[in-house]
Order: C-alpha cells, then structure tokens, then sequence
C-alpha cells in the first residue's frame, strides 16, 4: 500500500508515475485480449502466447487498488497538514 517512490523514498515524479499506469494499462489489455482472443485480430503472437493465466486479471486490479489507497491516504494525510 506505498505509493510510487523514487530513490530516497521521495514520491515518483509525474512522469514516472504515467509510466506505472501506462505498463498496468497493458498488462490488463493483454491479459483480456488472452481471454477473449476471439474478438481481436492482428495482435502479436507474445500477446496471445502468453503464459499469463485470466486469474492474473483480478491479482492486479488488487495490486493497482493499494497503489491507489496509498496515494489516498497520503493525499488525505497532506490535506490535515496544509489546512
């Protein structure tokens, strides 16, 4: 449930974080095209090869949840301190 960090544990810059959301945003588009091979063409063999099974889906909607918690929290936690 940490948010994206950088070195010295320093919050990710914008960038690097587009990039976390960016590679998750694949990950679940290849893992549902694996699904559902039926409803797509002219997609790469690595992608309907994968080894990846359908359950993989539901393990990283939860591993992007505590990302998003952790920023929830943290964002509500500067919130008590600027006001």
């Amino acid at each position: 449930m940490d948010p994206i960090t950088a070195d010295d544990n320093l919050l990710a810059s914008y960038e690097q974080v587009e990039h976390v959301i960016l590679a998750t945003g694949l990950a679940f588009r290849a893992l549902w095209i694996v699904q559902f091979p039926d409803k797509y063409s002219d997609v790469p063999s690595y992608i309907i090869d994968s080894p990846y099974p359908f359950s993989e889906y539901e393990q990283l909607s939860h591993s992007v949840h505590d990302l998003i918690f952790g920023y929830e929290e943290m964002y509500g936690a500067l919130q008590i301190h600027i006001f």
